[in-house]
């Protein structure tokens, strides 16, 4: 049963009707005056819940978070309205049990068992409501709202995302200098020295050799040629220069961020046209 979860889980949750359809907002919780149980709560009803009806909890089930009574939910919003924020006499706590006795859900002295001795039950309980709602161990477990205003306003916030950058290490590169070794293959032009024999004939015989006999004679000749010849020189042939520069890119981020939204409904929690 409803009657049997502490007053402070009550308070906020909705009041559904036999069908399931949301009555309104619990505000405050009136206790038993003897086993100090839930026995009745106020409920917000009409517009901004600007209202306050009496609920008894007795046949009331938990729903989820909410608590589901035996009544449909036009007998509720047609309970009397009382002005939980004052003294309730004896004369409106009897008003309302037999509003829900004649229904048929509610015993007539539930309203007794309720606050005691039926001249000063529910006036005890709504007396004790600030005491008991900020302690959470006896009377009404709620606060009362300030006086009626002519408009209302809320403020509506959302999470604003703010991006930005670090600056980390991203790695190392070093400039580093090898020695390889390559084939070359290059024509060079190279000369060297032939004999070639030419024969002429003597004309003038004053060149005759008058030496006497005939005898062998011979004359010797240097050859010359070029053979390749290789030396190296080391000669500077390149200058390599790195430096950093800065490159911009762009990266998308993602992620989720809340924003509240408002939206005006009427007591049924529907959204109203205005």
């Amino acid at each position: 049963m409803a009657r049997d979860r502490a007053p402070g889980d009550l308070i906020g949750h909705h009041v559904l009707d036999e069908e399931g359809h949301n009555v309104g907002k619990i505000k405050q919780v009136y206790l038993d005056d003897e086993t100090n149980e839930p026995s009745w709560v106020s409920v917000e009803t009409g517009l901004f819940g600007r209202n306050e009806t009496l609920v008894p909890l007795q046949g009331s089930r938990p729903k989820e978070e909410d608590i589901q009574v035996p009544f449909d939910k036009s007998t509720v919003k047609d309970a009397p309205n009382i002005d939980a924020d004052r003294h309730i006499s004896p004369e409106e706590e009897r008003l309302v049990r037999d509003y829900y006795a004649r229904h048929g859900s509610v015993d007539a002295t539930a309203g007794e068992r309720a606050g005691g001795a039926p001249s000063d039950a529910m006036g005890d309980r709504a007396g004790a409501a600030g005491t008991a709602g900020v302690a959470g161990t006896a009377g009404v477990a709620g606060d009362a709202d300030g006086p009626e205003a002519d408009d209302i306003s809320m403020v509506r916030s959302e999470e604003r995302v703010d991006i930005g950058v670090e600056r980390r290490e991203a790695g190392h590169a070093r400039l580093h200098k090898y020695v390889e070794t390559e084939q070359y293959d290059e024509a060079v032009p190279l000369h060297h020295d032939e004999l070639q024999m030419e024969r002429r004939p003597v004309t003038d015989e004053t060149r005759a050799d008058d030496a006497g006999d005939m005898h062998e004679e011979e004359q010797t000749f240097t050859l010359y040629e070029e053979r390749p010849v290789v030396s190296k020189e080391r000669v500077p042939v390149e200058e390599v220069h790195v430096r950093k520069r800065d490159v911009t890119r762009e990266e998308h981020v993602q992620g989720e961020r809340r924003r509240e939204r408002i939206e005006l409904e009427d007591e049924d929690g529907e959204p109203s046209g205005s």
